[in-house]
């Protein structure tokens, strides 16, 4: 946004401020849930903006959503053309967008108000005197905001701006509304695919199990047939076994519960080193280790253990078949740097988004000949977090996917 003039000192800290919330990831994601954007015009809203108007005695009243690409008018009263019906503007053309840390704009005379009188729109619309509330949803998201706009200088009333408060909290019950459907509706979709996964995936593993100890009451079976049958059983209850845990984790994530922490003293090379070997059993697959370092502390093994299996397993999953999977363990001053690398097909950029989410499959790989259902990666993710660190992914066509995890020394 290019102002017309310079802005005061504290009027550009808020101006910059405005900026950085506007690209907030959570803040966008809760805007698209409200599945409100680029709609039809609704009479609940409308019926708010016609209310502004009328009481505020103004001749233009205007209820905005701000994305970080343009200002959408949900509901408007007197607007002017052809805005009444493209209803929106370029993000670089909204006043609106200068509410975002939740503070309102009121502006008696917008040609002598520190914030706006340099804004390039003031003129083009006729701003005399101009009042914005920001509509903040339960956790501190500022979606957008409630405008009352007239042509001349007006001294805003507390009543005045009490009203427009007032009517801002309806528009926001009806946005809350909205978004518990919202939840609710991704409640019962998740249920249904715990249920489909519970119904469905774990009795593969259930089968074979069961399949080999019926082979293993053939008194004719040899020794060493034996002995291969009850390491498949084995095998695929420890799989099993592996789903139910991170399914178990998943929906007390999902529930907001926090999972007990387990730390003991140990050397968390040697439980990589173990964790390693075990998936080189299973996948049938090159895994190369690298580390130089002992690196002791108190970690929570099992859990360290589960973030290596399931980002090594997906490497496995979605990774070159020819190529192998390199685990690589650091310390890096107070942090220990974890890392799973595969080459082959790079995640596309748009799926990095939703990469973490619960049940959340890419279009990529449902395209793929690999089956998943889409837990594995919010296990991890949860996982790392409860362990006070973070996790970010880079891949490309070049150098593949890496997984990288960095965990505090405690």
């Amino acid at each position: 946004m290019k102002f017309n003039g310079p802005l005061e000192s504290s009027v550009a800290l808020r101006v910059e401020a405005c900026n950085i919330i506007l690209h907030d990831e959570k803040r966008l994601q809760t805007l698209q849930k409200t599945g409100l954007m680029d709609t039809a015009n609704e009479e609940a809203f409308d019926r708010l903006a016609f209310l502004a108007a009328k009481f505020l005695k103004v001749p233009l009243t205007i209820i905005s959503l701000v994305s970080d690409k343009k200002q959408f008018f949900k509901a408007g009263f007197g607007l002017p053309s052809p805005y009444d019906s493209i209803r929106e503007i370029p993000i670089e053309d909204s006043i609106c967008r200068y509410t975002l840390q939740n503070k309102e704009i009121i502006a008696a005379d917008a040609r002598k108000d520190e914030l706006l009188k340099f804004h390039p729109t003031v003129e083009p619309w006729g701003i005399g005197s101009f009042i914005s509330v920001p509509m903040r949803t339960h956790d501190g998201h500022v979606l957008g905001a409630f405008c009352a706009v007239d042509d001349k200088v007006k001294q805003w009333s507390d009543d005045d701006i009490l009203l427009l408060r007032e009517l801002t909290a309806s528009v926001m019950t009806q946005i809350h509304l909205r978004l518990k459907i919202n939840d609710l509706e991704e409640e019962k979709i998740l249920r249904e695919k715990f249920v489909t996964a519970l119904s469905h995936d774990l009795r593969n593993p259930l089968s074979v199990a069961k399949m080999g100890a019926e082979i293993l009451g053939d008194s004719d079976t040899s020794d060493e047939e034996r002995a291969s049958i009850s390491k498949v059983i084995c095998e695929n209850v420890d799989r099993a076994d592996k789903m139910i845990q991170d399914l178990l984790t998943a929906s007390r994530v999902k529930a907001g519960e926090n999972i007990p922490l387990n730390r003991e003293f140990g050397d968390m090379v040697q439980n990589i080193s173990s964790t390693v070997e075990s998936l080189k059993n299973v996948h049938k697959k090159d895994f190369q280790f690298e580390t130089s370092d002992q690196i002791d502390g108190m970690w929570d093994a099992d859990r360290i253990r589960r973030i290596v299996e399931n980002l090594a397993g997906n490497a496995v999953k979605y990774g070159s078949k020819e190529g192998a999977v390199t685990i690589t363990l650091k310390a890096v001053g107070s942090m220990v740097c974890l890392s799973v690398h595969n080459l082959g097909n790079p995640i596309p950029e748009i799926e990095m988004l939703n990469l973490f989410n619960l049940f959340e499959r890419s279009p990529s790989a449902q395209q793929g000949d690999q089956k998943g259902w889409g837990v594995g990666l919010s296990v991890v993710h949860a996982l790392v977090e409860d362990l006070g660190g973070g996790i970010e992914v880079v891949s490309n066509e070049r150098e593949g996917t890496t997984f990288t995890v960095m965990l505090p020394f405690q």
